[in-house]
């Protein structure tokens, strides 16, 4: 006695499903799915990343900023001789929300935008732009240390967020030809 014997209305739902499946995996073979960070059609883009300078950033969020970017694009530490340079201007705002009757903000919303550039080294050229945003939250407390140190974790999440992202665009540009 056979499985389709037992079973006649199951050899059918395993054909339909068997041959989904091969028409799913037809798609993203055609589709040029290829890893960002592989090595691919001769690009290989953590190479490249790895050949950024990172300009200094001014202030205390360009630091952050900064350091989480040399993290992500440089891991081995900065390049003898870099081929681009990265340089970024942050800018942060701060709203107040969650107004009490008595005007005592007990929620703040943090937003931090960096404009980027990347340029050649060798022509001083700009290759690529863009900007990023990153909007965070934090409590306003009673104990100022608290809501110093909340305000301290929403910059450097969005040190982290935008950092992240710059990477991701730069990977995507050099993956794409550059």
């Amino acid at each position: 006695m056979s499985l389709s014997d037992t079973f006649p209305r199951l050899r059918p739902r395993i054909l339909r499903r068997l041959g989904g499946v091969c028409a799913l995996i037809g798609l993203l073979t055609g589709c040029g799915f290829q890893p960002l960070y592989g090595t691919s059609n001769g690009k290989d883009v953590p190479l490249q990343l790895q050949q950024i300078r990172v300009a200094p950033i001014p202030d205390r969020i360009g630091q952050k900023l900064r350091n989480v970017l040399l993290d992500r694009l440089n891991p081995k530490g900065q390049p003898a001789r870099p081929l681009y340079t990265l340089t970024v201007l942050p800018t942060i705002s701060r709203t107040n929300l969650g107004i009490q009757r008595d005007e005592t903000a007990t929620r703040a919303l943090m937003q931090v935008s960096a404009s980027y550039t990347l340029s050649s080294v060798a022509t001083g050229q700009a290759l690529y732009s863009g900007s990023e945003r990153s909007v965070n939250s934090f409590n306003i407390v009673d104990s100022d240390f608290a809501t110093l140190s909340a305000e301290k974790d929403a910059l450097d999440r969005a040190a982290r967020e935008i950092s992240d992202a710059i990477r991701i665009r730069i990977g995507i540009f050099f993956g794409a030809g550059a």
